[in-house]
């Protein structure tokens, strides 16, 4: 009997549709990167929601989760350019030193953030100035 393995919506008949993570746990994270990519430090604050992506240090497929400690904020040209390099061999300078201190970070707080603005009990701080 062949082992099924959870794919996140990768490998599906109908082709990639991108890793489902909730709304909250998503922004959640861009807050706690600070909206900024983990591997170049580009300010994505004011970036095309297409341009700001969510990365699996390690990734699904080998044995990664959605637990904030494996994800971290990337812009689209980084998550594309990294594809299965090991984060630790694309992350260059003082980025690897910078993505163990973020992932370190506790995310409750960041989280309940999150939470307040998609509820819109709170101004996004992003929108502020």
């Amino acid at each position: 009997m062949k082992k099924q393995v959870p794919t996140n919506g990768r490998n599906s008949k109908r082709g990639y549709r991108g890793v489902q993570i909730r709304k909250d746990l998503r922004l959640a994270i861009y807050l706690r990167d600070e909206f900024h990519c983990v591997y170049c430090g580009k300010n994505l604050h004011r970036a095309k929601q297409e341009d700001v992506t969510l990365d699996h240090l390690t990734p699904d497929s080998k044995g990664g989760s959605n637990e904030p400690k494996n994800l971290v904020t990337a812009c689209r040209r980084c998550n594309c350019s990294r594809q299965d390099k090991p984060w630790r061999q694309y992350a260059t300078g003082g980025a690897v030193q910078h993505i163990q201190k973020v992932v370190r970070r506790q995310i409750r707080g960041y989280r309940d953030l999150a939470k307040a603005i998609l509820e819109g009990k709170i101004k996004d701080p992003r929108h502020s100035k």
